[in-house]
């Protein structure tokens, strides 16, 4: 029986899902490229390997090792598989498509041969839909802007909207990527901050220009995430509750976005909890029923 694919990067790669050498070979083998790409395949390989088992009674190696005598056709084999998405999945069309170019991806790795013409004639499967989509209009940013009560959702994303960032690239960003001059907020020179190559999706290192407003709004979160605070925590020896005020200090491999002083999160996993914050920020100011809204 499959098992659910593991979404921990640091485990990612530590668990072995498939009942093929050759599978797993092929995932390790994308993921020294581009290991985002590789977690998109690790999840979608699955289902090729349950196709295998229920119709041939064979694992993914014995496939390759028939395929490679000509014992099967390759197309034959896509084409079932193709019909095995469309009667036991309710994929959407990019979904479906997604699906049987990895498994064609992973065939030609294992040196099967397919040409894009025979793949082009034999193997079909639904066409792709696309429907025109229209940017965010300036309105709806300024209603969102306004609707964002938390000063680090607010920054976050008045960040996107001015710069178009990825929401990885812009919690990737550490104080000492930002180019600006805590002493001279009223600057009027171009203030940049660098995207770390491993981030970006080309994985070149680039930087993005900011506004004065974007500058000064960082510089406000920065502010308050650094003020003075009151701690209350109790003595180990007396029990007693002790109060303090405590003044945390600007560390500069800090992520901007970060709210723990001592351990600084993936910014994979700080997208989805900034994410969730602002779907219920669009549900708070009635804009949660858009199609695309996370």
């Amino acid at each position: 029986m499959l098992k659910t694919p593991v979404t921990e990067q640091n485990k990612f790669f530590k668990t072995n899902i498939y009942n093929s050498e050759s599978l797993m070979k092929f995932i390790k083998g994308v993921s020294i490229r581009n290991k985002n790409t590789a977690k998109q395949y690790y999840s979608r390989l699955p289902l090729f390997e349950k196709f295998v088992n229920k119709k041939f009674e064979i694992n993914i190696d014995k496939l390759i090792q028939k395929l490679k005598s000509k014992e099967y056709d390759p197309y034959d084999i896509l084409n079932d598989f193709c019909v095995f998405l469309q009667d036991n999945r309710n994929l959407s069309s990019i979904s479906f498509r997604d699906k049987i170019i990895t498994v064609k991806t992973f065939l030609e790795y294992n040196d099967i041969e397919i040409t894009p013409r025979k793949f082009k004639l034999k193997v079909r499967f639904p066409k792709p839909i696309f429907r025109h989509k229209e940017a965010i209009d300036k309105e709806d940013i300024i209603k969102i802007l306004n609707g964002c009560s938390n000063l680090r959702l607010k920054t976050y994303v008045m960040l996107l909207a001015s710069t178009g960032l990825r929401a990885t690239e812009s919690l990737s960003i550490r104080l000492k990527d930002l180019d600006i001059d805590p002493s001279n907020s009223s600057s009027f020179k171009e203030i940049k901050v660098m995207i770390r190559e491993q981030y970006t999706k080309t994985k070149v290192d680039r930087y993005v220009f900011l506004t004065k407003e974007v500058k000064e709004q960082i510089k406000i979160w920065i502010d308050y995430k650094s003020r003075t605070r009151r701690i209350c925590h109790k003595d180990k020896e007396t029990g007693e509750t002790i109060t303090e005020y405590r003044t945390p200090e600007k560390k500069p491999n800090e992520l901007i976005f970060s709210l723990n002083q001592t351990y600084n999160p993936r910014p994979e996993i700080m997208s989805n909890n900034i994410g969730a914050i602002f779907a219920k920020t669009l549900d708070r100011i009635g804009m949660g029923f858009t199609r695309r809204r996370k």
